[in-house]
């Protein structure tokens, strides 16, 4: 009781009082600010493809899934791992989750198209890519569109 009395006590200040509440604020609040978050791993990912490293590039980009399942750059980044390695089933999936979080993501309907077709699968192949071109069109015509406004 002895402890708790200094706090209640007058002579213990207002100053000091309020110090010992900012330490323990920044202890609570530090430890979240060091944290990544599902950008910042999905921003790690493409580093280490830039520096070919798909290892490490591939771990960046689950955490990042696993911070944020729905984050569909994370989805088509290991995606396109999956592409590069050859394992096409894998990257199908994965760009079907970044095309259920995303499904403007007009590179993912590529890439997605790239993997059907390396499966022999040109009917779905042909599908993606014609949803990439449509959507490739829509997102030109605004960026000219745009920039006639300035």
């Amino acid at each position: 009781m002895p402890a708790l009395a200094r706090f209640i006590s007058p002579r213990f200040s207002t100053r000091r009082f309020l110090a010992f509440l900012f330490s323990i604020g920044c202890l609570l609040i530090l430890p979240q600010c060091s944290e990544k978050n599902s950008a910042d791993y999905v921003q790690e990912g493409m580093a280490y493809i830039e520096q070919q490293d798909f290892g490490k590039a591939e771990t960046a980009f689950l955490k990042a899934i696993e911070k944020n399942p729905k984050n569909p750059e994370a989805h088509y980044g290991v995606g396109g791992i999956y592409n590069y390695r050859r394992q096409y089933e894998k990257a199908k999936a994965a760009f079907r989750n970044a095309l259920k979080s995303d499904p403007t993501h007009f590179d993912a309907h590529y890439s997605l198209g790239y993997a059907h077709e390396q499966l022999g699968e040109n009917e779905a192949a042909e599908k993606e890519f014609a949803v990439y071109n449509r959507l490739r069109k829509k997102m030109d015509a605004a960026l000219k569109k745009e920039q006639v406004k300035r």
